[in-house]
């Protein structure tokens, strides 16, 4: 499966609830040096291209910081594990 192939795609938690649009994929490494997806950064609202200011731990100018809030607020990180990805729309 590409990344591609779940960019934007609507999801929903495993009790079919819905999350929103995948905005991201997290990866981590393991000891083989492979990446693997753990996480999924969901969106409530689709708003264009994400500028990485959302993620934990990433200061940004204060303008931006903003900017950035504003537009992409309730977008969160969810485990991979908690997706239900059975639904088939895009």
């Amino acid at each position: 499966m590409l990344a591609s192939d779940l960019l934007g795609r609507s999801v929903s938690d495993r009790a079919g609830r819905p999350l929103g649009r995948v905005a991201d994929l997290l990866t981590e490494q393991d000891e083989n040096g492979r990446h693997r997806v753990v996480k999924v950064l969901v969106t409530p609202r689709w708003r264009g291209r994400l500028l990485g200011f959302e993620r934990p731990g990433i200061q940004p100018p204060w303008l931006l910081d903003r900017l950035s809030a504003l537009l992409h607020r309730g977008t969160r990180e969810v485990p991979w594990e908690d997706i239900d990805w059975s639904s088939r729309e895009g």
